[in-house]
């Protein structure tokens, strides 16, 4: 069976990581991401509680999470950085993490939260999308809440359905083959890479207000994030699971 364009990941962490990258994604010293994950879980009261993070990368997010005291379970389609992620979490119980295809497996345990930290952004065709956020929602308990994190934002959105990797590929001339150079700054030394582009699918607010809402979810609200130099359109979704 063919792997799905999105496991085009593991090849961008394997060559990042012998290359000498330590940290692709987000650090657990990034403030926002501290501020705003200690906040949700203070607000939906869930220290003690299971989580689940959905793309959760390097860990970045189970470090924190594993530290407001919650019980951390991380999922990602890249058995790369998982081994890597495994490792940097093992000094934190009550945490674990697996290599699992988050559109086309289906999660079996249920959980009292969810948080998906630029992963929605990444799935191209309508059909992967809806299968994805089918997922998140029946994996959650009752009156759940789940954080959508830094989801690239654009009013001017593509609005014509995707059904085909090639339909993309010939609207936006965005590939997953051609390749980019990228520079990445690490301990004052600049680590050079020739990788392929990922191309993500920004939504306007209200394309992601219809995509969570067709699904079920509650929305509590959205939040514009402070461009930076990486990411510069992008909101936060704040949802909640109602039935």
């Amino acid at each position: 069976m063919d792997k799905p364009y999105y496991f085009a990941y593991e090849n961008r962490y394997k060559k990042a990581f012998t290359a000498g990258v330590d940290r692709w994604g987000h650090s657990p010293d990034d403030e926002i991401l501290l501020s705003t994950l200690s906040n949700w879980v203070k607000v939906n009261h869930l220290q003690g509680k299971k989580i689940i993070e959905f793309g959760c990368g390097e860990g970045a997010c189970g470090e924190i999470l594993s530290k407001l005291g919650c019980i951390y379970h991380g999922i990602d389609i890249s058995p790369a950085v998982i081994e890597k992620t495994s490792i940097t979490l093992k000094h934190y119980s009550n945490t674990s993490v697996e290599t699992f295809d988050m559109v086309n497996d289906v999660i079996k345990d249920k959980y009292d939260g969810a948080l998906d930290v630029m992963a929605l952004h990444m799935l191209i065709l309508d059909n992967d999308r809806q299968k994805y956020l089918k997922n998140a929602y029946n994996c959650l308990n009752k009156n759940s809440p789940m954080l959508f994190f830094r989801e690239l934002h654009n009013e001017n959105e593509i609005n014509e359905d995707i059904i085909s990797l090639e339909q993309w590929i010939t609207i936006t001339g965005n590939d997953y083959t051609t390749p980019k150079i990228k520079q990445i700054v690490q301990n004052n030394r600049k680590i050079e890479l020739n990788l392929p582009y990922v191309p993500g699918r920004e939504k306007s607010k209200n394309g992601y207000i219809k995509e969570l809402t067709n699904v079920g979810f509650k929305i509590e609200k959205i939040i514009e994030m402070e461009s930076s130099k990486a990411v510069q359109n992008s909101v936060s979704i704040f949802v909640k699971k109602t039935e």
